[in-house]
């Protein structure tokens, strides 16, 4: 079963000049999942950023997940690829991306239930708190307790999530959550990551 605990979006914003080091520590604090998320870079960068980070989450076995582009997860031969509704739909990337992960972002439970019939292999459910990342309109925590009732597939909670509110996020039924800000706004990334780790650990005991 995909250990999808440990979210960690690597948004472009949050990416220097040193993305081993940023790839690497993730990884090293205990992260089971990066998706590189490049919105406004060119195609060229996002391949050579996505190469990069595929060569060191396959040397610490961490699943690589892509944001939007398909097309960059086919090159570096990514885990999978992560959608929303205004990309290519569910059914065509299905079809062009058979065996792989195919994660996909809702807000309601018919949603949900779409993504399932359309071959998604998570669901991001969100957004769940005021975020920096995400602009869109704030959903209740119960939404994920409702959804994991109609699906059979790992639901994340994604959307302002601070290491404070894991507990709250685990508490309400989901399988992991999707962190962004609050790690790379901490001095120490390494550090917080592992705290996150710590902490999804101790919700679940």
């Amino acid at each position: 079963m995909l250990d999808l605990s440990l979210y960690i979006i690597l948004d472009e914003g949050y990416i220097n000049n040193s993305l081993s080091a940023i790839v690497t520590n993730i990884c090293k604090g205990g992260a089971t999942v990066i998706q590189l998320r490049e919105k406004t870079k060119k195609t060229k960068k996002f391949l050579e950023d996505a190469l990069i980070t595929r060569e060191i989450t396959n040397e610490f076995n961490v699943l690589f997940i892509v944001n939007d582009r398909i097309d960059i997860a086919i090159a570096v031969e990514a885990d999978g690829v992560h959608l929303g509704n205004e990309d290519i739909s569910l059914n065509y990337a299905r079809k062009i991306y058979p065996d792989r992960i195919i994660g996909y972002s809702v807000s309601g439970v018919q949603q949900a239930i779409e993504a399932i019939k359309e071959g998604a292999t998570y669901l991001g459910t969100g957004c769940l708190f005021p975020s920096t990342t995400k602009s869109k309109p704030l959903v209740p925590l119960s939404l994920i307790a409702d959804i994991k009732k109609a699906v059979n597939i790992p639901v994340l909670g994604i959307g302002g999530i601070t290491l404070e509110r894991v507990p709250d996020v685990l508490s309400a039924g989901a399988d992991g959550v999707c962190v962004a800000s609050d790690v790379f706004n901490h001095p120490n990334l390494l550090e917080r990551v592992q705290e996150f780790k710590s902490k999804i650990q101790s919700a679940k005991i």
